[in-house]
């Protein structure tokens, strides 16, 4: 792990700090850090632009990233790259000392951290992709899917298979004109 990307939050200077930069998809893969593949079909880096600064008794971490994943289409199956953006928005406090109680307001818009405050860059990272990771995402808003009947892929070939509705119940609202 680099230290570039380990942060203690205590030694936060007045000013912040900033990140404009790529980081390095064989990092995020690196199995000391999990044997899960935590980003898979990952192609090449994920670049980052993060900010940390100091508010008050808060530290706050924002920033964006884009992603480019392998993945199939939900409707086709076919293969295409998936550019995927994000936001980073978190803050974070120090535990409270002595038994001290945490207001709930706090409770629901900050994570709390234990003092010095070290944090890995790389898991804040990781976590906001896997949270913007879509179980089903499409080739094309205009994909066309697979043939229910033959299993031809629509974008590329035309359908061949003959299909006989005239039993289906539902056939004869075809012929229904709609429109005002």
């Amino acid at each position: 792990m680099q230290r570039h990307w380990l942060v203690t939050l205590q030694n936060l200077s007045s000013s912040g700090r900033s990140w404009d930069e790529d980081v390095s998809g064989t990092l995020l893969q690196d199995k000391q850090y999990g044997s899960v593949n935590v980003l898979p079909g990952l192609k090449g880096d994920i670049h980052w632009q993060l900010s940390a600064q100091r508010q008050g008794k808060a530290f706050r971490l924002h920033g964006a990233w884009q992603a480019c994943l392998g993945r199939e289409c939900s409707r086709c199956n076919a293969a295409f790259d998936w550019h995927l953006a994000g936001k980073t928005e978190r803050e974070f406090q120090f535990m409270a000392r002595h038994g001290a109680e945490a207001n709930d307001d706090d409770e629901q818009s900050c994570e709390y951290i234990e003092h010095p405050g070290e944090l890995n860059l790389i898991d804040v990272l990781r976590e906001d992709v896997w949270l913007a990771w879509k179980a089903d995402v499409v080739c094309s808003e205009t994909c066309q899917g697979l043939c229910q009947g033959c299993g031809v892929n629509l974008n590329v070939d035309d359908c061949q298979c003959k299909q006989d509705d005239s039993n289906n119940p539902f056939a004869a609202l075809r012929g229904l004109n709609l429109k005002d």
